[in-house]
């Protein structure tokens, strides 16, 4: 006898068969006898190996949940696993998430798994049972006391890196400075010796000066001896000077 469906239930009941239901299941939820389900299973397992799984897919309207299948063993068998280790690691996720273990976490569990009977391991678990006692906390406690002050280690060292970054620029102007101090110390020295030489040369000066002081005081006192002793013979300055002119001696002393 043979058994006849409209496509549209013929492509449920595969929908059904795809997603791994029971062929009971399937009986349930499509209504309809479960020798007809195993038939059309059967049926397109014959017609995927004549023209090919994508296209038995493509007749029996469950394309896409082919497609879905062939890359799901492509990237299987990339991954170099058989489906039963595939089911396996499915069924360990399935246990990790109920255990609240986020996939992000499972290569830490798995280390720590490891890890267990390694006597370090041992030792540190009754190093943070002991914290425990002693701080009166709970690990997750210890766990957010150290992440605040991880977090506030991180701002006392990006301050400290802003007062370093200060104390760079001071360090840089002070070294502007002191080379501008010693720039005016050597101009000072400087100016030092120029003075030092003006000094010599206005103390030559001044000598040379009070020399030539000197001799004009003599001079000055020769003539005052001289004018005094003219008054004492009744002559004066211009009756001498005449008495010279005519008999023709000239000094240059007068």
């Amino acid at each position: 006898m043979t058994i006849r469906l409209a496509p549209q239930k013929v492509a449920k009941i595969m929908r059904c068969y795809f997603s791994g239901m029971a062929q009971i299941e399937i009986a349930k939820k499509t209504g309809v006898d479960q020798s007809a389900i195993s038939l059309y299973a059967s049926r397109f397992r014959d017609t995927a190996g004549e023209i090919g799984l994508l296209a038995a897919g493509k007749e029996f309207t469950v394309f896409n949940e082919v497609d879905s299948l062939r890359s799901l063993s492509v990237e299987l068998s990339k991954a170099n696993l058989t489906v039963e280790e595939a089911k396996q690691g499915q069924s360990i996720i399935k246990a990790f998430l109920k255990l609240g273990i986020r996939p992000e976490q499972h290569a830490s569990v798995v280390k720590v798994c490891k890890e267990i009977n390694d006597h370090g391991f041992i030792q540190a678990a009754l190093k943070l049972n002991k914290i425990e006692t002693e701080s009166n906390m709970r690990y997750q406690e210890v766990m957010v006391r150290l992440e605040n002050t991880l977090s506030q280690l991180a701002i006392k060292e990006k301050l400290l890196n802003q007062v370093k970054t200060k104390l760079a620029d001071i360090e840089e102007c002070l070294s502007i400075k002191n080379q501008e101090l010693d720039e005016l110390e050597n101009k000072l020295v400087k100016l030092h010796e120029e003075a030092e030489i003006a000094n010599v040369e206005l103390t030559q000066k001044i000598e040379t000066n009070m020399k030539k002081l000197n001799l004009k005081q003599a001079e000055f006192e020769e003539l005052s001896q001289l004018r005094a002793e003219l008054n004492k013979r009744g002559l004066d300055v211009e009756i001498l000077m005449k008495l010279i002119e005519e008999f023709g001696y000239v000094t240059t002393k007068v």
